[in-house]
């Protein structure tokens, strides 16, 4: 009998996420077993909460490819040891032997973690891990699908911010804050923004080095002295040398113990106008980096294409608690099976020495590695004048 495919999204959304979907589609439907999608993550599995995507047809399929955000739900749910009796009841009634789980490091942990629990009653599945988020910190991996698409509304966005903020002529310091709770390789993307008309950003700080407000504020009052006009990137993680985080809004954490960031452009605002300049401007991206699909890099879709269809490649051939990992070769990228076991739990950082710390900018090897990853624009379809997108929830 033929075994049916399940697929479900975790965690934060990217502007690509759903073209690994797109990949996983296009390529279990060569097996000849139906497709299912779980909604909002495990929750919506165990709840039983699945549609049906085998008959989907391809008009969608292709919207789906360039459609931001999860558009079968996500959650970020951290399952519990009696819970796994009732998602393998599931996978059992719809015989599912291939499970697909596109997410970051939470939901390599869950991956690795369903794979142990079918060894251990001896239920014939393969679990997958297909990475995705915009931190860009799996380890094993050149880069995570999202990153490349979030970088490039960064780098795009510092660009505009940067032109916008020297139209008066007086002086001003901007300051934008970007998602990345303990990887700075987000942040490290505006550096992409410089060039021989944009001289922004001119002070880079990202979580990987410790943050002090005595040396912070003479960078900026150094580079005020100078210019007049000083833009500033920053980590919503950074953190002092105590390895606390410099500002969190709330106190609070999710199922997996990871704390709700957020505010840091506003701290760091207020310790400008304190001392340095009462003209100063914060901003925080938000949500906006990483569902930004208008704007999406090309490598970084075609890529989330291909890691969810060599995923399902894998699983057909017999593997199975792996992550579909990325290579990057002299012509482009490809991908490599990888034990879900050196990925859970595990972060990467942005490297140490690619940090110019005392110029708090980034090193050539940087640019060289993140500008690969935003060339070329996603095919968006437009309707009427806007994106055209589509949901499943």
């Amino acid at each position: 009998m033929t075994r049916n495919v399940l697929f479900a999204q975790s965690g934060g959304p990217t502007a690509v996420i759903n073209a690994s979907c797109y990949g996983i589609i296009k390529e279990a439907k060569k097996s000849g077993g139906k497709i299912y999608a779980a909604r909002y993550g495990v929750e919506g599995l165990m709840k039983e909460n699945l549609i049906e995507m085998t008959d989907i047809d391809d008009m969608t399929l292709e919207v789906l490819r360039y459609s931001p955000s999860s558009a079968f739900g996500s959650c970020r749910h951290k399952l519990k040891e009696d819970e796994f009796e009732t998602v393998f009841k599931i996978f059992d009634k719809y015989n599912i032997g291939y499970f697909f789980y596109i997410g970051g490091n939470d939901s390599m942990t869950t991956a690795n973690k369903l794979s142990k629990y079918a060894l251990k009653v001896g239920y014939d599945i393969k679990a997958v891990g297909i990475p995705k988020t915009i931190d860009n910190d799996l380890p094993i991996t050149d880069f995570c699908p999202g990153y490349g698409s979030a970088a490039k509304y960064v780098a795009a966005s510092v660009k505009e911010m940067a032109l916008d903020s020297d139209v008066y002529d007086k002086g001003i310091i901007t300051i934008v804050e970007i998602m990345g709770r303990d990887s700075g390789f987000l942040t490290a993307a505006s550096a992409l923004a410089k060039d021989k008309v944009i001289d922004s950003p001119h002070l880079i700080y990202l979580p990987e080095m410790p943050f002090d407000e005595n040396e912070f504020l003479k960078d900026v009052e150094r580079a005020y002295s100078k210019k007049k006009k000083v833009f500033i990137t920053a980590s919503e993680g950074l953190k002092n040398k105590d390895g606390q985080y410099a500002y969190l809004r709330e106190s609070s954490a999710d199922a997996f113990n990871n704390m709700q960031m957020g505010g840091i452009g506003k701290y760091l605002e207020h310790l400008v106008k304190t001392n340095v300049e009462k003209r100063v401007k914060a901003v925080e991206l938000s949500i906006l980096q990483r569902s930004a699909a208008h704007i999406a890099s090309r490598v970084d879709n075609d890529v989330a294409v291909m890691v969810g269809s060599d995923g399902v490649k894998y699983a057909m051939d017999g593997m199975t608690d792996i992550m579909v990992s990325i290579v990057r070769t002299e012509g482009g990228f490809k991908t490599s099976p990888v034990p879900l076991g050196d990925i859970a739990g595990k972060i990467k950082t942005f490297p140490l020495e690619w940090i110019d710390k005392y110029n708090r900018w980034v090193t050539r090897e940087a640019i060289d590695y993140m500008l690969p990853l935003v060339q070329g624009e996603a095919r968006v379809p437009y309707e009427k004048g806007l994106p055209k997108y589509v949901r499943f929830i």
